[in-house]
């Protein structure tokens, strides 16, 4: 949260244009809030494209498709590490009958095998790839990207329904 000083007087705030989640905003229509004194007062403002960003084609409403993708990555990203936790959790407790399905499923979340450096990359290692690619510029988000967060996600919806059936609903 932005907070002003309380020296009488201008004051200046400088917002970064970046969601409390740390993803920057698209462009668009944003509120201001200032509190003094118990006292509220609300100012809209309006957040532009980068004319730079502009002419090159990038469009506002790329920006937003860009925000929205990122955000679902961030949470596919979360979902993928609770499940690798939980897996992980299953493991250390499993009997001899559920320990191999869980290890299949262990297997195809990290790289394999663990420890060589050109190992196949697992689940985790797509997503926090695909992640990366798309947060590190205002940009348009390729067909491809999308057709891959698509991809990723059902492959660990798939994961953790083989999951439930091993060893029931989790958190």
């Amino acid at each position: 949260q932005t907070r002003v000083t309380k020296v009488a007087g201008m004051n200046r705030v400088v917002w970064n244009v970046q969601h409390s989640n740390g993803l920057s905003l698209p462009p668009g229509t944003y509120q201001a809030r200032l509190t003094v004194e118990g006292k509220a007062q609300t100012q809209p403002f309006t957040v532009l494209i980068d004319p730079n960003l502009k002419a090159e084609g990038v469009t506002p409403a790329d920006l937003l498709e860009e925000y929205n993708h990122n955000t679902n990555m961030r949470a596919l990203t979360a979902d993928v590490t609770a499940t690798l936790q939980r897996v992980r959790a299953a493991l250390a407790g499993a009997d001899a009958t559920k320990k191999p399905q869980i290890q299949a499923i262990y297997e195809q979340i990290v790289n394999m095998p663990e420890g060589i450096r050109y190992n196949k990359p697992g689940l985790q290692e797509h997503v926090t790839y695909l992640a990366g690619m798309t947060s590190r510029g205002d940009q348009k988000v390729g067909h491809d990207a999308l057709e891959r967060y698509a991809q990723l996600r059902k492959q660990l919806d798939e994961i953790k329904g083989r999951l439930h059936k091993i060893l029931g609903p989790g958190k």
